[in-house]
């Protein structure tokens, strides 16, 4: 793996423009709001009609939970417009950060993977030695940190966009590192063996620590 060329990524404008948008979906919280109210009202929408229930409801009922579906999605444009305008004027620099393939479900081909996004994302060896004491949790431990660790990477996976969890810091010595889900799977064959090739690391662009893109550059 060539790290040689992370400080040239990160104060890459062309790259910070690109991943900026992506990452800051979710930065301000209160996009949610509209959008699980909107999504939860289309969903009764949708049930509503197929299940020909619209002359139950009525007409004028519909229509207003229509209005405010289009009103909750749209207020979800509105913020997070905002909150990229934002993180854009903010980003100087695009933190690449070395990220390692830890658990997976090769079946749904998502895996967990963790990296560091303060002084040690670059350090390689680092990111190897918290995979090492994670695999070396014995199952039975009574260990509160352990078993802490042992739950953020249960056999559940939810989705690959969730937002990042954090590592107990008694567990990492104080550094930031964090567990989150990618769908690996989805990469093309020949970057899912370049992964491998790789020991199993790639690099992750953390514009936002909880948010991070897969930086694709990496496999050109």
């Amino acid at each position: 793996m060539n790290t040689t060329h992370l400080g040239k990524f990160e104060h890459d404008r062309t790259i910070i423009d690109k991943y900026v948008k992506s990452s800051a979906f979710g930065k301000n919280k209160l996009v949610y709001a509209p959008l699980i109210i909107g999504i939860g009202l289309l969903c009764f929408l949708a049930f509503a009609i197929f299940e020909g229930l619209v002359e139950t409801i009525g007409i004028g009922v519909i229509s207003i939970m229509s209005v405010i579906v289009v009103v909750c999605f749209i207020l979800v444009a509105v913020i997070n417009r905002s909150a990229h305008k934002k993180l854009y004027e903010e980003t100087k620099t695009a933190p690449v950060c070395i990220a390692k393939k830890v658990y997976g479900n090769d079946v749904q081909n998502i895996y967990y993977c963790i990296y560091s996004t303060g002084e040690t994302r670059h350090d390689s060896s680092f990111i190897n030695k918290i995979a090492e004491k994670i695999f070396a949790i014995p199952t039975n431990t009574n260990d509160k940190i352990d078993k802490e660790i042992l739950d953020l990477f249960k056999i559940d996976f939810v989705k690959p966009g969730e937002f990042a969890k954090k590592l107990p810091l008694a567990f990492t010595d104080g550094v930031a590192v964090w567990r989150r889900q990618f769908a690996l799977g989805n990469l093309p064959k020949d970057v899912q063996q370049q992964i491998e090739d790789n020991d199993r690391q790639f690099f992750v662009i953390a514009i936002v620590p909880e948010n991070p893109r897969i930086l694709t550059e990496q496999f050109s």
